[in-house]
């Protein structure tokens, strides 16, 4: 899974009538210019082969119809796979901002704030746990999930010790459960919660015992 970390960018100039904005530095537009040139830094600078997401999920400013604002906030996402290429996209995104806002006659504050390191699963590890796992289980009940770009916090132990993340199925489509996750439907199929458990049990006994 991926690395998250978090971006908030305020846009300021002194505001201004919208039928004079030659005496103003337009903030909405500049917000609008500056989401869309920070999508180019990932489709014009990583790797294709390792995915990448930047996505402006907030944009907060103005409350009327014929007044530029003086302020313009915007707060997003930015998930990775590589941790180099993370940070060197951190310097990006930075570079990009100021000098887009700066340029267009307004002045930026730009804050990352850095999340989760990216689920790096230890090919060793993982897979004598999918074996134990096929075990407990049954082979057919055991599948390998796709790269996702979502993030957990299980990531900081990844990054010292070998691990393994899997996930739990809690769909049932007969009682209706069948939403996603951030959405206002979202359930559980809490019979899945004893399975959870004994997974972890029978994984823990079984690797430790392998240890020894």
């Amino acid at each position: 899974m991926a690395s998250a970390d978090e971006i908030y960018i305020t846009i300021n100039s002194k505001g201004g009538h919208a039928a004079a904005p030659h005496l103003t530095a337009d903030t909405v537009l500049i917000a609008s210019q500056l989401i869309v040139s920070l999508q180019q830094i990932v489709s014009r600078n990583k790797n294709p082969l390792s995915p990448s997401v930047l996505s402006i999920c907030s944009i907060q400013g103005g409350n009327t119809t014929n007044v530029i604002p003086s302020e313009v906030k915007l707060m997003g996402t930015f998930r990775a796979m590589d941790e180099d290429w993370r940070y060197k996209a951190h310097e990006l995104i930075r570079n990009q901002a100021i000098g887009l806002v700066e340029s267009m006659g307004a002045e930026i504050d730009l804050h990352i704030d850095i999340g989760y390191p990216t689920v790096d699963n230890d090919p060793a590890f993982t897979d004598a746990a999918w074996k134990l796992a096929d075990e407990f289980m049954g082979k057919e009940q055991v599948e390998e999930t796709e790269i996702r770009m979502g993030a957990e916090d299980f990531g900081y132990y990844t990054q010292v010790i070998p691990g393994c993340f899997y996930r739990l199925g809690v769909r049932n489509e007969s009682k209706g459960i069948i939403h996603q996750v951030h959405t206002p439907k979202f359930d559980i199929d809490e019979n899945a919660i004893e399975t959870g458990i004994g997974m972890m049990a029978f994984l823990g006994v079984n690797l430790l015992s392998e240890k020894k």
